[in-house]
């Protein structure tokens, strides 16, 4: 995804976001880093409302929502891409600050994403190997508030180090889940099935057979 795309998806989750939601392309690139690395298939209609804090937005109109499902779904198939097929060519879409001594890495948006993602999926508290814990602890350290006061420790070099761990992590967590994954089963749907001529429940206005089951 190019930089109008990244700025659009910006642009798109502060204007209808709220305090609890997504709020930048970077936390949503996360978020769905760890959707599509996880045991199980999630269904759009699952993890669209968690975006929005199951507050979902009221689009001024029909193209701004047809537009951030686009971008969205866009950046979901990417990061399952480059995760799967392109792993050494991998980069996560993280945040720069240049406070006039160079460029700094800023990490925690994407990491508070994915911790959200892992979450949404039901895999944030399963039983992993070592390795894997060590991977999401690293990611853990810098998307939650527990994490604050370790970082703010760390030296300059520390933190770089902290950060190179990151992508890796990544990497380590969706390797091992796509050698765990769990057989698609048929599921008893007790709910009204959502026909192909509705409206789509992730709430960009569009029928259902012309956006998320196309997904």
């Amino acid at each position: 995804m190019d930089n109008r795309g990244l700025e659009k998806l910006d642009q798109l989750l502060l204007k209808y976001g709220n305090d609890d939601s997504i709020l930048s392309a970077s936390e949503l690139d996360g978020y769905f880093a760890a959707i599509v690395s996880g045991p199980r298939q999630i269904d759009p209609g699952i993890w669209y409302p968690h975006i929005w804090a199951e507050q979902l937005p009221k689009w001024a109109n029909d193209k701004e929502g047809e537009r951030f499902t686009k971008l969205a779904v866009e950046l979901m198939s990417e990061a399952a891409y480059m995760l799967g097929e392109e792993p050494d060519d991998y980069e996560a879409i993280f945040l720069a600050d240049d406070n006039g001594m160079g460029e700094k890495l800023i990490v925690s948006q994407w990491c508070a994403g994915y911790l959200r993602g892992a979450q949404v999926a039901g895999w944030i508290d399963a039983e992993l190997p070592e390795t894997q814990q060590t991977a999401l602890a690293n990611i853990t350290l810098h998307g939650s508030e527990e994490g604050v006061d370790a970082l703010n420790a760390m030296s300059d070099e520390q933190y770089d180090a902290s950060v190179a761990t990151v992508e890796p992590a990544a990497l380590a967590l969706y390797d091992y889940w796509q050698q765990h994954l769990e057989p698609v089963l048929p599921v008893r749907r007790d709910e009204a099935k959502v026909g192909r001529n509705d409206p789509c429940s992730c709430g960009s206005g569009k029928k259902y057979k012309q956006c998320c089951m196309r997904s």
